[in-house]
């Protein structure tokens, strides 16, 4: 009666509160002290109804009283206290009801409320939507429980037992269960007397077990519980918890990521205006804390730093053959790399690198002072797909180190930077039946492999002198320039040794330690023992040049003009003014020479100067801009090269003391070496000229 009165006394000030406080809020001149007073009255009021209804909840047990006694009935009490349910930490979750498929019963059908019209089989259940007039059919499997979706009750932590406390558990839970079993869900006042009588407790205390038992029927429920109140009670006002949930959406909850202290200082605020107590800080924290992790960081960090932050991390791609993906990618190398004449610094060289997501071997890779681009692309592509001697052999390693990757792969994943856009870069791919997967943007962790291994492979070059680690802060005072003494040359070699030598060779966690060389070299065996080899390509050549940048050019009298430059071969008089608009392929490194698409070829063609050394397209455009500066133009090819001749020589004379100067000179092509033609001395004999009757004199 007790908690009846409670209730009613609750249930009948509330409305009388609330319309106390709607009048005087309605009043052209309120009492600010009069309305607060409501306000923390009416607060008060919500409170203790919430409280009651609480309690009230827990004494229903009628909804569960037919489940109860059907669960206990089969429940077997025979093996002692030896129940799994006590070991726990928490009271376990109470059964969950079976799903009953009839007309009228309740069920949940897509997240929604339905109640059962008719059922004419398994596949042909009639449902409307509770509060609705739509009606659906659907199957038993749409179907799920209408009490799994109910709310529980939240089951408060057990306190560290004994074995002494867990016997009289076991006790209460068999004495609790005789009793459901035998009289129903409603506790009499005899049997609670016989209880009491028996344990030696009062009937208050009979009836609390009891309704712990109907709400757990499991002998854990019978266990001390941890004293205050349940985990992520809230014991603030209702007033105080509408404040703190404002001065975080205001405060904290922004781009400009202010701290809790600051929330705390808004909430102090906000409730000296409102006249109640301002919340601690640690209350004010444990509401931050409450939030939902993602939402705070979409607020706080933009829904890409979340996503990288933030959201779930799924595994990787699914891939079940060697080359089935293969990862591209660009970074710059964390070294500063210093001069081969002058030993003076240069800069951080630029790196592509490609890895075989299988077997997460590096399948190849292009290094060089030149920002990426198309020619970069090509040139990785290249070095990825063809075997490696010659290449071993181009960096004096040849013989020392063995790197048996190659192969065309089947699919090539990159993200969305200009270089991996061009029309060439596409349609070779197309040609070769490769095919291109860019990632979605700004999603990095689709290219987690690449990614991953960038890392991997920084962290060895932050062991080399010269480093300049990942950022300033972790580079602190060392004096990365002074201490640098690999030249690219040389930083090459380290890098084959320590791909082609270290990485492939050691244990690899995502292959179930096994080796990346060791999947490799298993994945082409056959169980016959014999090797299979990867696909190839037919024609390295045109498989390389097909990659390279590309313009289409009508060919004149004049030959090719390209870059306002003029290029020609003999092999260009069948295409003189054909009317044909021919596909021509340039390196951004060299454009000395050009490469014409025709019959399914390549022509190599040559400057109409053949004299001049090779040159890159940077350069060009550089000296192009200057004259452009000094309000001149070239009046010629002629006059351009000898332009970029004297910017040559600034360049080398400017390298003692620039490192600017340093690194474009480490960006140009290396030069051709000129023909020496040798005297000849008419003086001395001539030699005798062999035959197959001797010599000749």
């Amino acid at each position: 009666m007790r908690l009846r009165s409670v209730s009613l006394r609750a249930n009948s000030a509330r409305p009388r509160f609330a319309e106390t406080f709607d009048r005087r809020r309605k009043q052209p001149w309120p009492d600010a002290n009069g309305c607060l007073r409501l306000e923390r009255r009416k607060a008060r009021a919500a409170t203790l109804t919430s409280l009651d209804n609480r309690i009230i909840r827990r004494l229903g047990l009628a909804f569960h009283a037919s489940l109860l006694v059907s669960i206990v009935g089969r429940a077997s009490f025979a093996s002692g206290p030896e129940d799994p349910s006590m070991n726990s930490p928490m009271r376990a979750s109470r059964p969950v009801r079976d799903l009953v498929v009839k007309s009228g019963e309740l069920v949940m059908c897509n997240s929604r409320l339905c109640r059962i019209v008719s059922c004419t089989g398994p596949d042909k259940i009639h449902i409307q939507i509770e509060g609705t007039s739509e009606y659906q059919w659907v199957g038993v499997g749409d179907l799920s429980s209408y009490s799994q979706h109910a709310t529980e009750k939240k089951i408060r932590h057990v306190a560290s037992t004994d074995a002494a406390q867990e016997a009289v558990a076991w006790q209460w839970a068999q004495a609790l269960g005789a009793a459901l079993r035998a009289r129903g869900a409603k506790l009499s006042k005899s049997t609670c007397d016989e209880l009491a009588g028996k344990f030696g407790v009062s009937a208050k205390t009979v009836r609390r077990r009891w309704r712990l038992y109907c709400h757990n029927p499991l002998p854990a429920s019978q266990l001390p519980s941890l004293p205050g109140p349940s985990p992520k009670t809230r014991l603030l006002p209702p007033l105080v918890e509408s404040l703190i949930a404002a001065a975080i959406d205001e405060i904290y909850l922004v781009r400009e990521a202010s701290s809790v202290a600051a929330v705390v200082r808004r909430c102090a605020q906000l409730s000296r205006d409102a006249g109640v107590a301002a919340p601690s800080y640690a209350a004010v924290k444990a509401r931050v804390r409450a939030r939902d992790p993602m939402q705070l960081a979409v607020k706080r960090l933009g829904s890409h730093e979340a996503r990288a932050k933030q959201a779930p991390s799924i595994r990787g791609l699914d891939t079940s053959s060697p080359l089935e993906v293969v990862q591209i990618d660009h970074a710059v190398v964390d070294l500063m790399v210093v001069s081969p004449l002058t030993r003076q610094v240069i800069g951080r060289p630029w790196i592509t690198l490609a890895i075989d997501v299988f077997t997460r071997c590096v399948v190849g890779y292009y290094m060089s002072f030149d920002p990426p681009d198309q020619t970069s692309v090509a040139l990785t592509l290249e070095h990825s797909c063809l075997p490696k001697e010659r290449w071993l052999e181009s960096i004096g390693l040849d013989g020392k180190l063995k790197y048996s990757i190659f192969g065309k792969m089947a699919r090539i994943a990159w993200d969305n930077a200009k270089t991996f856009k061009t029309k060439a870069l596409l349609a070779q791919c197309e040609r070769y039946g490769i095919e291109v997967r860019p990632r979605p943007v700004r999603r990095p962790h689709y290219g987690a492999y690449i990614e991953r291994y960038i890392g991997t492979m920084m962290g060895a070059v932050h062991l080399l002198p010269g480093t300049t680690f990942s950022n300033s802060k972790q580079r602190g005072d060392y004096p990365s320039e002074k201490k640098a003494v690999l030249t690219i040359a040389e930083l090459e070699q380290w890098l084959a040794l320590q791909i082609a030598g270290v990485y492939h060779n050691s244990p690899h966690s995502g292959l179930g330690g096994r080796t990346p060389l060791q999947v490799w070299d298993q994945s082409w065996s056959s169980e016959q023992g014999s090797t299979r080899f990867p696909p190839m390509i037919g024609n390295p050549r045109d498989f390389t040049l097909g990659f390279l940048p590309a313009a289409d050019r009508r060919i004149g009298r004049a030959g090719i003009q390209l870059h306002s430059l003029h290029y020609w071969d003999p092999a260009l008089s069948p295409f003189i003014n054909d009317g044909i608009e021919h596909r021509v392929h340039y390196s951004q490194r060299d454009l000395s020479k050009v490469f014409l698409y025709a019959a399914g070829d390549y022509i190599d063609v040559p400057l109409l100067d053949r004299s001049r050394n090779p040159f890159s397209l940077w350069e060009l455009r550089d000296i192009r801009a200057h004259m452009k500066e000094q309000g001149r133009k070239a009046a010629s090819e002629s006059e351009l090269f000898d332009a970029l001749e004297r910017q040559r020589e600034i360049l080398h004379q400017a390298a003692t003391s620039s490192k600017k100067a340093r690194r474009k000179l480490a960006r140009l092509p290396p030069a051709v070496p000129k023909a020496v033609r040798e005297e000849v001395d008419y003086a001395e004999p001539a030699l005798p000229i062999p035959s197959s009757e001797g010599l000749v004199e």
